[in-house]
């Protein structure tokens, strides 16, 4: 920890000398801190963090944060094909499916369609595509249904697990 010149009695004046070295001291044992951040010297290592977590000496940031188009606008959140979902999320991410057109979240195990997020055109009316274009699983416990016609493309595959139903009507 930097030593500082003080004096004792309010308005007495430093020297040239002691102002220089105070300069130094600090400048050799230094941390810039704000309000929002805190600050910790230990034997080896200097290092203050901001409120999110950044080292203050690299200016290191931590993950990527959701952007806003406005205060009141809208968050932009990830978007990308399914095969450009994450090769090893975790639970709770989420993101726009650009192949899917609808959005998608990560239960810890799976990903899935957010409620809401995809095929209604109105209150009246919910569509869905007549092709399907990817492989799917219904799980067990889960069930699924379409409209009809629905043609499956070559090489793609559905898969029902006992325990779940598919209707097509």
């Amino acid at each position: 920890m930097a030593t500082i010149v003080t004096r004792a009695v309010k308005g007495t004046p430093l020297t040239h000398v002691e102002v220089d070295a105070n300069f130094t001291n600090l400048n050799t044992d230094k941390a810039e801190v704000s309000l929002l951040g805190t600050a910790a010297f230990t034997a080896t290592t200097a290092y203050a963090t901001a409120a999110q977590g950044a080292l203050a000496d690299t200016a290191t940031q931590p993950a990527a944060v959701v952007a806003k188009t406005s205060g009141t606008g809208s968050a932009v959140i990830p978007t990308g094909t399914t095969g450009q979902q994450d090769g090893s999320p975790a639970a709770g991410y989420l993101r726009f499916n650009s192949d899917a057109t609808s959005f998608e979240g990560y239960d810890g195990s799976a990903w899935g369609a957010i409620g809401g997020g995809g095929g209604a055109t109105s209150d009246f009316m919910y569509q869905n595509a007549a092709a399907l274009a990817e492989n799917i699983t219904l799980v067990t416990g889960r069930n699924g249904m379409s409209t009809g016609p629905i043609d499956i493309n070559s090489g793609v595959s559905v898969t029902i697990e006992s325990g779940a139903r598919w209707v097509i009507l």
